[in-house]
């Protein structure tokens, strides 16, 4: 009976309402992202920002994104690049609010598997795909963004509401057994 009056007073008070609520909302959000992957080979369409991580024939230190729809646009102009990575992982910091990063999941003799972070204060995707060096075969991408939380606020807001409403029904019943 103890432990009911200490879960009645914690889910009765008003200070757990912000508490629930705010961790409602957390794994709300997480559990959109979720929600959201997409995966090619159950026929989703991947995210907008898929990205593909390329470096340059003459400097491979440095490596750069390109959106999946452009990387057909610069083999038709013919820039140099390479497909196939040097380094296992690499990062780059663009600025206080945003980088890019890669890394090889899977390496074989002539292919990769390679997954892309491209993030800024909005939003991260992730591209996983593979490549041969020659083509890029999409795998999945996931995204992770800001705008999740609005999805998950009304859920969260209900379900601290609904643990606030047992804590005081609690609350009332042991108060009523007490008193009896």
């Amino acid at each position: 009976m103890k432990w009911l009056k200490i879960l009645a007073l914690i889910l009765g008070s008003a200070w757990f309402f912000p508490v629930s609520c705010t961790s409602a909302l957390y794994a709300g959000i997480h559990i959109n992202a979720h929600l959201d992957k997409r995966e090619v080979k159950r026929g989703d369409q991947l995210h907008s920002g898929f990205s593909v991580a390329v470096t340059s024939n003459n400097n491979d230190a440095q490596f750069r994104l390109l959106v999946l729809s452009e990387l057909h646009r610069f083999r038709v102009v013919g820039e140099q690049y390479q497909l196939l990575l040097p380094k296992p992982f690499a990062r780059m910091k663009i600025n206080d609010y945003q980088y890019i990063a890669y890394r090889v999941l899977e390496q074989k003799e002539n292919s990769q598997l390679i997954e892309v972070e491209d993030s800024n204060d909005d939003r991260t995707i992730w591209s996983c795909y593979r490549t041969d060096g020659r083509a890029v075969t999409p795998i999945a991408s996931r995204m992770f963004h800001v705008g999740y939380m609005m999805n998950a606020l009304p859920y969260a807001f209900g379900i601290a509401l609904f643990l606030h409403g047992i804590g005081l029904i609690l609350r009332r019943r042991i108060a009523h057994l007490s008193s009896t």
